[in-house]
């Protein structure tokens, strides 16, 4: 495996994990019983992100067709203000943490596609952008339905 694919899959696996890890954290610092659901679900996503990268790197780069559909981006957490940490935080401000969150990802992965000079790198990224997007997409959309959606 090239050195800069082996180097993204760690530093993604690295990623996921700290981002399980604190997002079991933060369970365990809210009383809200909405907040603790998507902080379980948000850390079980993750855990489930970095087993697939290991295998990744364990298993080998598969070769896929790499173009994929165009993800829609409400772009509802670039006009949110929310808090740097969600320890304690209710279920509005656990959701724009997370699309933020999820918003630095697209951001790190697209950074490090242009920074990548093999191929399947590239592609790595390319999927991890796509990947996070989607996450963020489902996270805006939940936003969306409970706190813009109609009664």
């Amino acid at each position: 495996m090239p050195d800069e694919l082996s180097d993204i899959l760690d530093s993604a696996i690295y990623k996921e994990i700290a981002s399980q890890a604190l997002y079991e954290a933060a369970q365990k610092k809210t009383q809200d019983p909405a907040t603790r659901a998507l902080l379980k679900e948000l850390a079980k996503e993750e855990l489930g992100h970095s087993q697939r990268l290991k295998k990744l790197k364990e298993k080998g780069f598969p070769q896929h067709d790499w173009h994929r559909k165009q993800v829609p981006d409400l772009k509802i957490s670039e006009h949110l203000t929310g808090p740097d940490t969600i320890e304690g935080a209710g279920i509005q401000d656990t959701l724009i943490f997370a699309m933020k969150k999820e918003q630095q990802a697209v951001d790190f992965y697209s950074k490090m596609m242009g920074l990548m000079r093999d191929e399947k790198a590239k592609q790595l990224c390319e999927s991890l952008v796509h990947e996070e997007l989607r996450h963020k997409l489902r996270l805006e959309i939940l936003y969306d339905d409970l706190f813009y959606g109609e009664d």
